[in-house]
């Protein structure tokens, strides 16, 4: 199953055209590795108030490959010092979190397994 990657930014008023160089030197072919991710989705959002939000989406077919591309990132001297937070960065890293796609085959098969609250098999 997908999972995704999703990194919430804080960006610097006026330095989003900073931060998106940042991310296209991310894409370059020197940082490429045996495994890809499947796609690269990025968004702000579009509700009144601050402009300074961004969240990054990045799929990979499976946790093994989420692992392998983050492995390969963290052996990478060049990769970790493009994203290591400074003073003057574009962007603040806020959170992150990983999702594991389910599909409703396997939320019928994990509701079987619950048992009532309270009760305590053995």
């Amino acid at each position: 199953m997908s999972v995704i990657a999703v990194f919430k930014y804080e960006i610097k008023p006026g330095r989003l055209a900073d931060f998106m160089k940042k991310l296209a030197e991310a894409a370059d072919a020197k940082f490429a590795s045996p495994v890809m991710p499947k796609s690269i989705r990025l968004f702000r959002s579009t509700v009144p108030g601050p402009d300074t939000g961004v969240t990054l989406m990045i799929e990979y077919a499976d946790m093994a490959a989420y692992g392998a591309r983050t492995a390969f990132e963290n052996a990478n001297p060049e990769w970790r010092r493009l994203f290591e937070p400074e003073r003057d960065s574009p962007e603040t890293l806020v959170s992150v979190e990983l999702l594991t796609e389910i599909s409703p085959d396997d939320a019928e098969q994990d509701a079987a397994g619950r048992v009532p609250f309270g009760f305590r098999p053995g």
